[in-house]
């Protein structure tokens, strides 16, 4: 093969130190010429740096139609490859408007690419199949090499969007002519990149593998920025179909580490997945949350948009979240039919109506069977055969298997708590100990009391603090307080209920039953005749009170390093004058409350 005429890595380090020579000259060709080469050292989701201000300033000083152009065009793809799509439409549309009044197809071939980076969101599929059609064209004629890579891959990803595996293999066919015509490495690299990600949709593993040696040789051959992104998502598409877990984990690592210092969620996304198919679900529990919250409102409508969504709806699906599946689902369902790509058609993540099929599942809503027929269809028609078998297992099969969760005194410096192989430490809490207990003894009513007397330093004196006096008035004022507020909660649920029930919402209806159950108790416990509140000892009273507020306290200290198993306490944990763990049957945990060198012979069993 011919040395790559573009610059390599080394030289590619230079680019802001030519510009800033082009810069003192004052010529403003130079300084465009210079700028020009900048987004050639680019990788894909990572921070642009200054690359767009520089050229922003070439762009600024063009004096030449073409010149703005192209710099237009080279701004635009620059904000996208940074992960800001939403600066790159103006740039692109003036590129194509200038373009159109200039007889020049490059030209005009890099501005139509600009306006497809830029239009590269979910809702613009229609505009991107014309501009994709509209791009095939102008480069038809063409004999640089560059633009006719531009057009093949264009095409090449609409084709899969489309789900036309005539299309794809016709593009890839024409991506291997232009290898072997041009003899660069780089275009020989795309080439065997995207025929291993065919390789591996088809299952043909061994194809896939010598594919993926070669991309590896050609991509450092040609210095290709985005080099190690591709081969990390072919290889931990790899490993998901060998259903290799040392790889599978190694692969989730290296996303989880990259998401989260280049702050690119779909990367993060990728990273759940790969820690869910580890059987890591505790690792996979921490990037949804981290990543989602409560929803899926955070999530930027951009060409990173469907395999954020789709990846997180996956994990939140097996994870029972049943609150994140269904916003998920909400915001995939516009998009059914599609398939879900990584960026240029650089693997392939299935179709959307999987991703509905999976968490219709966790819903249990009648139309998941429809998106499951639809799915597994579209697996048929392109030979996606490792997509189509795990349509075999139950969707909601993961849901049944336990989370292991570690709750319990690690040495004198404090506890271990949370997912077995993710758990970290807290310091001595007095509500850790009240948690604990409450959690060996499931369904068992427990006095305020008792735990308050049973925690260690208590010494069987129950009160809020050394010198603290509750009195009766005060007592009393605190607990009608707490009756308002308690009144006020249940009329916020009743008014949720009725809405979950007008929109046929029964996994939110589920939620809230719980919390009003455990309200109406409450006001039970404390109320007499009329309503009235109750009169408890102060004894009492300090234990109802100092228990909630340190296990409120340990909660909030929970929360901070894991939201989910922070969620699990607060749903399943009722604390009052007396308190009680109900375990819910629908997020089974295995509560380990001993360190492991304590649990010997005689050691009770974890609890379920």
């Amino acid at each position: 093969m011919e040395a790559e005429p573009a610059p390599a890595a080394a030289a590619r380090s230079g680019l802001p130190a030519a510009y800033e020579r082009a810069r003192e000259t004052g010529d403003a060709e130079l300084m465009a010429a210079a700028a020009l080469d900048l987004p050639s050292g680019q990788r894909f989701g990572v921070h642009p740096g200054r690359v767009p201000a520089l050229i922003h300033e070439a762009y600024a000083a063009a004096v030449t139609p073409v010149s703005r152009c192209r710099l237009a065009s080279a701004l635009a793809r620059a904000w996208v490859y940074g992960g800001d799509a939403r600066r790159a439409t103006a740039f692109a549309e003036e590129a194509v408007a200038l373009a159109d009044g200039l007889d020049d197809p490059e030209v005009l071939t890099e501005a139509l690419d600009a306006a497809l980076v830029a239009h590269w969101g979910p809702d613009d599929f229609a505009e991107r199949l014309a501009l994709a059609a509209r791009l095939a064209d102008t480069t038809a004629h063409l004999t640089d090499p560059e633009a006719r890579l531009t057009g093949h891959l264009w095409q090449l990803t609409t084709a899969w969007e489309c789900l036309d595996l005539v299309a794809v293999q016709r593009q890839l066919r024409a991506l291997d002519a232009l290898a072997e015509e041009s003899g660069r490495p780089r275009h020989a690299f795309f080439a065997a990149s995207r025929r291993a990600a065919l390789a591996l949709v088809q299952g043909d593993t061994e194809l896939a593998d010598r594919l993926l040696a070669r991309t590896r040789d050609l991509g450092a051959l040609a210095a290709e920025p985005d080099l190690e992104a591709v081969v990390h998502d072919l290889s931990a598409a790899r490993a998901r179909r060998a259903g290799d877990t040392g790889a599978l984990r190694r692969e989730a690592a290296a996303f989880e580490e990259f998401g989260a210092a280049e702050g690119v969620p779909s990367v993060s996304a990728e990273a759940s997945v790969l820690w869910l198919a580890a059987g890591a679900e505790g690792r996979a529990r921490q990037v949804l949350d981290r990543l989602a919250g409560s929803d899926f409102g955070t999530v930027t409508r951009d060409v990173d948009f469907l395999l954020t969504v789709a990846c997180l709806t996956e994990v939140a699906a097996a994870l029972r979240r049943e609150d994140l599946a269904a916003d998920g689902a909400r915001l995939l369902s516009p998009f059914a039919g599609r398939a879900v790509l990584n960026g240029g058609a650089v693997t392939f993540h299935g179709v959307v109506d999987d991703y509905l099929h999976l968490a219709g599942a966790a819903l249990a809503r009648p139309d998941a069977a429809d998106s499951r027929r639809a799915a597994a269809a579209a697996y048929r028609r392109i030979g996606a055969g490792w997509w189509l078998d795990r349509l075999a297992v139950p969707a909601a099969a993961p849901a049944a298997r336990a989370r292991t969760v570690r709750l319990h005194p690690a040495d004198e410096s404090g506890w271990l708590v949370g997912d077995e192989g993710s758990a970290f430490p807290l310091p001595h809490l007095r509500g850790l100990d009240h948690l604990r207990a409450l959690l060996g003894r499931p369904g068992i009513e427990v006095s305020a009391l008792e735990l308050s007397a049973a925690a260690p330093g208590r010494a069987g004196a129950v009160g809020l603090g050394a010198g603290t006096v509750v009195d009766s008035e005060t007592a009393e004022i605190a607990d009608r307080r707490a009756l308002a507020a308690y009144r006020a909660r249940l009329r916020d649920i009743d008014a949720e209920l009725d809405d979950a029930a007008s929109r046929a919402d029964r996994g939110r209806a589920d939620r809230l039953r719980p919390e009003r159950e455990a309200l109406l108790h409450e006001l039970r416990a404390a109320t007499g005749l009329g309503g009235r509140p109750r009169r408890f000892s102060s004894t009492e009273e300090r234990a109802r009170v100092a228990v909630r507020k340190a296990v409120v306290s340990a909660l909030d200290r929970i929360a901070a390093r894991d939201s989910s198993l922070a969620g699990l306490l607060r749903d399943t944990v009722r604390t009052g004058a007396s308190c009680r763990y109900d375990p819910d049957p629908a997020r089974p945990v295995i509560w380990l409350l001993d360190p492991p060198d304590t649990a010997g012979g005689d050691a009770p069993p974890p609890i379920v």
